[in-house]
């Protein structure tokens, strides 16, 4: 657990606020920071769900690639150009594997596909909850793609307004919008429509994480 106060610190918490998450000492925090004691497996998955990090990486398991540090976006305009985050706080790392695991099943059917950092990126959302799917202040793993993932949520501009996420879902003549999962809220965009751009997709959330700003 070398880089354990790394993991720490990246997520905004201090050995005391960590200890009360856990429900253990904050004595017992700084051991693990000090390599003298390792927590066991379970209070281990709740600390990788806390530090947003992987138990390979708690543990020191690194695979031989690495993590790289992925772009978040707090805002991206209808011709794809965005704006950094700037919240503190609010970093991502992906590993190799995660990557593996996060690039959807539709394109592994490609024969030997490369998977590079360049294909994901963050994006901060501070709307409304999407329920069950996107919380509120969360950062999510978008997989870049212009293609449909029906069912899944996309972040997409309508009209050449700045990006939004929704859920796409595809029909034989249509595409039904949803922006309000809970609600029910949604509209359907003809076939004629999307031909003529008035849809624009930059890619589908893969994963959504608890915010790093909390």
């Amino acid at each position: 657990m070398n880089n354990f106060k790394e993991y720490r610190l990246r997520a905004n918490l201090s050995q005391m606020q960590l200890a009360e998450k856990l429900h253990v000492s904050q004595a017992c925090v700084s051991r693990w920071e000090n390599t003298n004691s390792y927590p066991e497996v379970e209070t281990g998955r709740k600390l990788s769900s806390l530090l947003h990090i992987t138990l390979d990486e708690l543990y020191d398991n690194e695979d031989k690639y690495g993590s790289f540090e992925i772009p978040v976006y707090q805002r991206m305009t209808s011709s794809g150009k965005p704006t950094n985050c700037t919240k503190a706080g609010s970093r991502l790392f992906l590993s190799y594997r995660e990557m593996e695991m996060l690039y959807p099943r539709t394109h592994k059917e490609k024969e030997n596909p490369e998977i590079t950092r360049d294909l994901f990126f963050g994006f901060y959302y501070d709307g409304e909850e999407m329920k069950p799917v996107i919380r509120k202040d969360s950062v999510n793993v978008i997989f870049r793609s212009d293609k449909i993932f029906s069912g899944a949520i996309h972040l997409i501009s309508l009209n050449d307004e700045d990006c939004h996420l929704a859920r796409l879902t595809r029909f034989p003549h249509s595409v039904l919008v949803t922006t309000d999962i809970e609600n029910g809220d949604s509209y359907e965009i003809k076939e004629s429509k999307l031909n003529a751009n008035a849809l624009k997709i930059f890619g589908v959330v893969v994963q959504s994480r608890n915010s790093f700003l909390l």
